[in-house]
C-alpha cells in the first residue's frame, strides 16, 4: 500500500512546525530515505503571488524553513525555486513578501529565478514543454505546496504545485492551449510527470476555502501532509475536505495514467486520525466547469459565472491585463475592463490580483447554486 502522513500542527510556530514536519517524515522512514550527503535539494514552494503568508495564498516560510533544516541534517544542499504567475520582471517583490528571503538567509539557501536559469525542453504526449533548468538538474525535488481551493481545477495540491516550473509567459501559453478545465488538468499532470518530486509536503495548516487560489478565505485546517505519492497526498487531502478524490481532475487523470493512488483502500494514512470536514466551502463554479461543451453552450445564457473586477479595491497594477493569456482585459479606464467575448475564464488574472480584487460574478440563475 502507498504511505501517506497526516500530522496535527495547529499554528505555524517554529517549535511546533518542525516537530509536526520531522514526524511526517519520521513515519515515511526519515528524511535520509529522501535526501542523500551532497544531493543538491530544489524546494518548490507554492509563491503564487506575493502577499505575506498571513494571507494563506503561498506556502508558509515556516514549513520550508522546516525543510530546509532536515534537508542539510541529511547533508544535502538545499535551494528554493519557483515561478509565480506575474514575476517575470523581478522575484524578489516575492521573496521577501511571502518570508522566503529571511528564511533563506538565516539558512544561507541559494534563491532561484526560473525565469533567468534557462530551460529543457520535454516533450509528453504530442506537446512539448518547457521545464526550468534547476529543477530537472536537481537530484531530489521536495514539493512544498499549499492546500487550497481552485476556482479551474478545484482544488491546488501537490500536483498543480508543480506547475510552477515552467518559467515565465509560457504559464500564460499553455493556458491559452488549454482553455476549458479537463484541458487544463490534463496538462498539469503532464508537468507533474516531467517534473515528478521525490517528496510532496504540504501545508495545511492554514488552507483556502471559496474562490481559491488567491480571493478565498482562510481556513484553519490544522495539518501537515507528507508522502513521497504526490497523487495519494491530493486523494486523501480531498477526501479530508469532503470531496471524492476522482472528483478532483488532476487526480483523476494521474490515477488513470498510473502516476500515483488515488483508491483510499489502498492508501494506508500514518500519524493522525481525522475525520472528513462536513463544511468546507468549495468554489461556486466547480461542478458548472465541468459540464460538457455542447451542453454549456445552451446553458451559457442562463447560467453563467464569470470574473468581475470590484473598483473599489482594484488598484488597476495591471497585472491582471499583463498575465491575460488571450488579451481579454484592458486597461481603458479607471480599472480594467473585461471583453467576455474572448475570455476562457482561465483565471489567470484573480491569481496574480494582489489586491483580491478580482471576484465571481454569477447569473440570477447561477446564484441559485452555490
Amino acid at each position: 500500500m502507498t504511505q501517506i502522513t497526516v500530522i496535527k500542527c495547529s499554528s505555524y510556530q517554529t517549535d511546533e512546525i518542525r516537530a509536526a514536519v520531522r514526524r511526517s517524515l519520521d513515519l515515511l522512514g526519515g528524511i535520509s530515505s529522501f535526501v542523500q550527503p551532497g544531493n543538491k535539494v530544489l524546494l518548490k514552494p507554492n509563491l503564487l503571488s506575493a502577499q505575506s503568508p498571513e494571507q494563506a495564498i503561498t506556502t508558509h516560510p515556516a514549513v520550508a524553513e522546516a525543510a530546509v533544516e532536515l534537508v542539510k541534517e541529511a547533508g544535502g544542499i538545499p535551494i528554493l525555486g519557483d515561478s509565480p504567475a506575474g514575476a517575470v520582471k523581478s522575484l524578489d517583490e516575492f521573496w521577501s513578501a511571502t518570508g522566503m528571503l529571511e528564511v533563506c538567509r538565516r539558512h544561507q539557501v541559494e534563491l532561484v529565478s526560473f525565469e533567468s536559469s534557462g530551460v529543457y525542453q520535454r516533450e509528453l504526449d504530442g506537446r512539448r514543454y518547457h521545464i526550468a533548468k534547476p529543477v530537472l538538474d536537481a537530484d531530489v525535488i521536495i514539493n512544498l505546496p499549499k492546500l487550497k481551493t481552485h476556482s479551474l481545477t478545484v482544488m491546488t495540491g501537490a500536483v498543480k504545485n508543480m506547475y510552477g516550473v515552467i518559467p515565465g509567459l509560457k504559464k500564460s501559453m499553455y493556458h491559452k492551449q488549454a482553455p476549458k478545465p479537463w484541458e487544463f488538468s490534463k496538462l498539469l499532470v503532464d508537468v507533474f510527470a516531467l517534473a515528478r518530486p521525490q517528496l510532496n509536503i504540504v501545508d495545511a495548516v492554514t488552507g483556502m476555502e471559496g474562490f481559491g487560489p488567491s480571493a478565498g478565505k482562510p481556513r484553519q485546517l490544522g495539518l501537515i501532509l507528507a508522502g513521497s505519492d504526490g497523487v495519494a497526498v491530493d486523494a486523501w487531502a480531498a477526501h479530508f475536505l469532503g470531496r471524492k478524490p476522482l472528483a478532483i481532475p488532476t487526480t483523476k487523470i494521474a490515477y488513470r495514467r498510473k502516476l500515483g493512488e488515488a483508491d483510499l483502500g489502498r492508501i494506508e494514512v500514518l500519524g493522525d486520525d481525522l475525520q472528513p470536514l462536513k463544511d468546507f466551502i468549495w468554489p461556486s463554479n466547480w461542478f458548472y466547469s465541468f459540464i460538457p461543451g455542447f451542453l454549456a453552450r445552451y446553458a451559457a445564457r442562463l447560467f453563467w459565472v464569470r470574473p468581475a473586477i470590484d473598483p473599489a479595491q482594484c488598484i488597476n497594477c495591471g497585472y491582471c491585463v499583463e498575465s491575460c493569456p488571450v488579451s481579454a482585459l484592458t486597461s481603458i479606464g479607471p480599472v480594467p475592463e473585461f471583453n467576455y467575448k474572448i475570455c476562457i475564464n482561465c483565471l489567470c488574472c484573480s491569481e496574480v490580483c494582489p489586491r483580491q480584487a478580482i471576484y465571481q460574478k454569477r447569473s440570477p440563475i447561477a446564484k441559485l447554486v452555490r
